[in-house]
Parts: structure tokens; C-alpha cells; sequence
């Protein structure tokens, strides 16, 4: 019985050193591939595993006990050794990495970050994620409001140039993997307003509203070029409307497709459109195109927690151009606090020929990358 029990034990002691060579080994493949994972509590699972007899233990002798205890203590030892070194290869790698690739890291997990929480958004069916900027501005100062048209809205007075200006944007998954394992189908919805909140004179009008659902087809991405990984592909079709009728009626549907290129801390989205075409006695802006152009370009710029952003649109053709400056940064909680600068064309749809020059100071509740969604 003696022997027995001596032989399961030498027996169990090389099965442990077997499988922790073999662990070590797997280890440091996955380390080499720079996928580190994390280590099994070895001793455990095979006590747990392993078929010792359970009365092995008390038919030992002390110094039989005692070889065995030295001798896992050693494996023990050893194993906490390599763990150490195999972490010492890790940084050393990441030491001796180029900046390219460790932007490319960087971007591969904020990407991958983002992915994981939209998957686990899309197991809720009812999960509304964040779009486009969320955002109110208290105050927002337009040096040269458009007083014509505002006549027309409210005939009591003339616009304030200090508005309410805020943006609700989100969207909702419908399908997932529509072409095999890529391709996620949303649904969107964005609302802009503008507020004449203290124009007490003209009875505080909400002085322009524009709505815009849509639905897109999101792809992933990750092929890199020049130092630079596309993260994400849309292609979509939205609705843009004020709700007023004639004379300020304003309306278009346009498909678009919109490009994410990411390099580290800096990304640029590329939004080019193509307009519906309309009868003519239904367009009521036919020269829209004239003022906002054919996309918009954005480009972003992190700094850990702050974020700069610079929105370009226009139409070079006509020599008529908008751009939007933003910052945001954290203010308490999750609200950020947010500026933001608009020159030119193309604000609002009521406003798309006249030129803007409005500051707005207030707070925002995610950025630009968080609804990338960003990158979110």
C-alpha cells in the first residue's frame, strides 16, 4: 500500500512539472505574441483534478512529507521566477518598440474598447447609446444674427444675439453581423435647437429646430496605412428637416459614407454626401449644396481627458465655407465642460446662406470619439 501511495505521489509530482513546463512554455508564445495572459493557479487545479488517493497523505512518513513539500515549494519558486522574467520580456518589447507601433497599440485598444462596449449595449434590447455630441450651451453669442428671417418666426422684435443653443444625439442597434461576422445596422436620431430663451421682448421662441433621423450600416476596420488605421466605415441615409412651413421651410435626404482614420491621440472623419434629388417645386433650398458643399471633414485631437476638435465644410466652387471649433474637458462626473466656435455657413438649415459668428460656453456629456462610437 506504501509503495503504492509513493508511486501516485512521484507520479503526481511529474505530472505537475510536466504541466508547469508546458504552461511556461504556452506562455511565453503568447508573451512573444504580445498577448499576455493571465496564470493559472497550477497547484490548485490539479489537486482539484488529479486522481490522489485521499488517504495518500497519512501513509507518509515525516520525511517523506517533507521532500514532497520541499520539492513543490521549489516548483512553486520557480514558476514565480519565470512569471517575472516573462514580464520583464514584456516590457522590454514594449521599450523596444517604435512609436508606430506602439500608436498602433493604442488605437487598437481604444478601438477595441469601444467595440466591447457596443456589444454590450446591443444585448440589451432596449440600449440607447450616444451618437453625435450631447451638449447645452446656457450662452451662445452670435456677433451677426440673421434678424430678416427672425421677423418672420416672431413678429414682436428683433433676435438677441445670446441664445440657448443644445444638441441630443443617439442611436440604437437594429442587426448585428449582417455580413457574416461585420456589418451592425442603427438607427440615429439628432436634434439641434436654438433658443431665444431671453428674448423676453419677442416672448422667448424656440427660433430654429433642426431633426434628423437616419440609418447606417457600421463596419470595423483595422488596416493601417502611412501610420494611420481605419477604424470605422458607415454608410447611411438621413433625413433633415426644420418642421416649419413656407417661407421657412428647409428639407433634404442625402446618402453619405463616413470614414475614421485613427494615428494615437489624433483622428480625422471623412463624411462625404450625396444629395436626394428633389422636383423643384418641392426643394426648398436648391442651392444648398452651394453653401454647405458635399461633406464634412473633422479633425480630432485628444489630450488625455481634453479634446479639440475642428469641423470643416463648404463649397470652394462658390467660395463659401463654415468651421466649427470645439474643446471639451472634464468638469465633474461624467458632464464635461464644452466650448464651441462656429464661423460661417451652414449652422442651421434656416441659417445655411447666412454667415454665423456665434461662441457658446456650457457642458457636454460625451465627445466626439466616445459617439465613434468614439471610439465610446
Amino acid at each position: 500500500m506504501v509503495s503504492m501511495t509513493k508511486r501516485s505521489l512521484l507520479h503526481t509530482i511529474c505530472v505537475i512539472e510536466t504541466f508547469m513546463m508546458t504552461h511556461i512554455a504556452i506562455d511565453k508564445v503568447l508573451t512573444d505574441m504580445e498577448s499576455p495572459r493571465p496564470c493559472l493557479k497550477i497547484l490548485v487545479l490539479l489537486a482539484l483534478a488529479l486522481p490522489v488517493p485521499a488517504q495518500a497523505a497519512t501513509n507518509l512518513s515525516a520525511s517523506e512529507r517533507e521532500a514532497i513539500e520541499a520539492r513543490v515549494q521549489t516548483l512553486e519558486t520557480e514558476l514565480h521566477e519565470l512569471r517575472e522574467t516573462l514580464a520583464e520580456d514584456a516590457q522590454i518589447s514594449q521599450a523596444r518598440a517604435t512609436p508606430k507601433e506602439r500608436e498602433a497599440k493604442s488605437v487598437e485598444a481604444r478601438v477595441e474598447k469601444r467595440r466591447e462596449l457596443e456589444r454590450e449595449s446591443s444585448h440589451n434590447p432596449l440600449a440607447v447609446t450616444t451618437y453625435r455630441r450631447n451638449y447645452l450651451l446656457p450662452w451662445a453669442y452670435n456677433a451677426n444674427p440673421d434678424q430678416a428671417r427672425f421677423r418672420q418666426v416672431s413678429g414682436a422684435g428683433n433676435a438677441d444675439s445670446a441664445e440657448v443653443k443644445y444638441q441630443l444625439s443617439f442611436k440604437v442597434n437594429l442587426v448585428e453581423d449582417l455580413f457574416e461576422d461585420n456589418g451592425d445596422l442603427y438607427f440615429a436620431y439628432t436634434q439641434r435647437s436654438w433658443w431665444q430663451a431671453y428674448n423676453s421682448e419677442a416672448s422667448a421662441p424656440f427660433r430654429e429646430t433642426n431633426y434628423e433621423p437616419e440609418a447606417f450600416i457600421s463596419f470595423d476596420n483595422d488596416m493601417s496605412a502611412l501610420g494611420w488605421t481605419n477604424t470605422l466605415n458607415r454608410i447611411g441615409f438621413a433625413h433633415q428637416s426644420n418642421g416649419r412651413s413656407d417661407p421657412l421651410s428647409r428639407s433634404w435626404n442625402r446618402v453619405y459614407a463616413d470614414m475614421v482614420f485613427q494615428r494615437g491621440d489624433w483622428a480625422v472623419s471623412i463624411a462625404p454626401h450625396w444629395r436626394v434629388p428633389e422636383d423643384e417645386k418641392d426643394d426648398d433650398n436648391p442651392n444648398l449644396q452651394d453653401y454647405i458643399g458635399y461633406g464634412d471633414i473633422t479633425l480630432v485631437r485628444a489630450f488625455n481627458d481634453q479634446e479639440v476638435s475642428l469641423m470643416m465644410r463648404g463649397n470652394p466652387g462658390k467660395n463659401h465655407y463654415g468651421a466649427q471649433l470645439d474643446y471639451s474637458f472634464p468638469l465633474f462626473g461624467k458632464v464635461r465642460g464644452y466650448i464651441q466656435y462656429y464661423h460661417g455657413y451652414g449652422e442651421s438649415l434656416m441659417d445655411y446662406d447666412h454667415i454665423n459668428r456665434r461662441l457658446g460656453l456650457g457642458f457636454s456629456i460625451n465627445t466626439f470619439l466616445a459617439g465613434i462610437p468614439g471610439l465610446e
